[in-house]
C-alpha cells in the first residue's frame, strides 16, 4: 500500500471506504489529492497564524510560478495530473486563499461568506477530484464544486465545539446574533440556556442550506461513468449521514463528533449502489445558477 493510500485510510474514513470501488489506478491518484490537499491544510494548523501565514503565501507564490521543483525542495508534493494544469493551478490558489483565511480572526458574518469559504476550501478539491478521475465535460465541475461545499457545510456542522476551542466560528453571526466562540462553548456546559434555541435555529437553517448543494451535487455524477458514480455517491452519502444523524439526534451538537459505524456505512453502500443501478436516470441536468450567487466574482 503506497504511503498515499495509507494516509486516506487513517485520516479519510468514508472517502478510503468508497474509493475501493474505483479502478486501482483513480483509486491513487484520489489518495495523492487527498494526500496533498491534507498537507495543505497541516500547514495551516501547524505553528502559530503567523508562521503558517507566511508558509502558505510562500507555497501560493510557488505555485504561481509552477515552481514544483521549490515546492518539493520543501517537501510539498503536487500530483504529477495537476502540474501544467490551468484550472488545477487556479483552484489550488483558491484553496489556499481559504486555508490564509483560517490564519485569521474567523467569525463569518453572513451566508455568502460562508459558502464562499466552503468553495475555497472543499468546492476546488471538487474540481481537482474531476481531473483526478479524468472527467473531461466542463459541465461537470459546477455540481462537483455544489458536492465540495455540501460536504464542507458538514464539516462545519459536525465541527462547532472544536471549531470554538480554536477560537473560530463559522457559523454565520447573522443566524446566531454573533454569538462568539468563549459564548458558544458556554453552551456546552449549560443545557437549558436560551442561546441553544438560537444555535439550533442555525444547525437547521445550514443543513437545509446543505442538502440543496448535495442535491445538486449528485445530479453531475451523471457526467462519470459507473464504477466513478458509485464510489462518488457512496462517499457523498455516507457524509450527509452525519447531518442526518445530527437531525435525528434533534440537533445536539456539543456531544462529541458525529460518525458513521462501519455497519452504517455498509447499509448505506449497499443502498447507494441500488439507487444508482436501478433508479439513477441518465438525464443531463442544468446547473441551478441561484447557488453559486455568492460566487459569481471569484467563478
Amino acid at each position: 500500500m503506497s504511503n498515499h493510500l495509507e494516509i486516506l485510510r487513517q485520516n479519510g474514513k468514508s472517502f478510503y471506504w468508497a474509493g475501493k470501488l474505483l479502478p486501482k489506478k483513480y483509486f491513487v491518484r484520489c489518495a495523492e489529492l487527498y494526500s496533498f490537499c491534507r498537507l495543505l491544510d497541516d500547514i495551516a494548523d501547524t505553528n502559530t497564524k503567523d508562521e503558517n501565514f507566511i508558509k502558505l503565501n510562500f507555497i501560493l507564490d510557488l505555485i504561481k510560478k509552477n515552481d514544483y521543483q521549490k515546492l518539493e525542495e520543501n517537501n510539498v508534493y503536487v500530483p504529477s495530473y495537476l502540474k501544467n494544469c490551468e484550472l488545477a493551478k487556479s483552484k489550488i490558489i483558491d484553496l489556499i486563499h481559504g486555508l490564509i483565511f483560517d490564519q485569521k480572526l474567523v467569525r463569518i458574518k453572513t451566508e455568502e461568506q460562508l459558502i464562499l469559504y466552503c468553495y475555497r476550501v472543499a468546492g476546488t478539491v471538487g474540481v481537482l477530484m474531476c481531473i483526478a478521475l479524468e472527467c473531461k465535460d466542463k459541465n461537470s465541475l459546477n455540481f462537483a464544486i455544489d458536492l465540495g461545499i455540501a460536504m464542507q457545510l458538514t464539516n462545519i456542522l459536525r465541527d462547532i465545539e472544536e471549531d470554538a476551542k480554536l477560537n473560530r466560528r463559522y457559523l454565520p453571526g447573522k443566524f446566531i446574533n454573533d454569538l462568539t466562540p468563549k459564548e458558544i462553548l458556554i453552551l456546552t456546559k449549560d443545557y437549558n440556556h436560551s442561546n441553544h434555541l438560537i444555535l439550533k435555529d442555525a444547525i437547521k437553517k445550514i443543513l437545509l442550506t446543505s442538502e440543496l448543494y448535495y442535491r445538486s451535487g449528485n445530479k453531475g455524477l451523471v457526467f462519470l461513468n459507473f464504477k466513478f458514480r458509485i464510489a462518488i455517491s457512496i462517499a457523498s452519502n455516507i457524509y450527509r449521514e452525519i447531518g442526518v444523524k445530527l437531525k435525528k439526534n434533534n440537533f445536539v451538537w456539543y456531544r462529541g463528533r458525529i460518525y458513521t459505524t462501519n455497519f452504517e456505512k455498509l447499509k448505506l453502500s449497499l443502498k447507494t449502489f441500488i439507487n444508482i443501478s436501478v433508479f439513477f436516470k441518465l438525464k443531463f441536468p442544468k446547473h441551478d445558477q441561484s447557488l453559486h450567487r455568492h460566487l459569481k466574482e471569484i467563478l
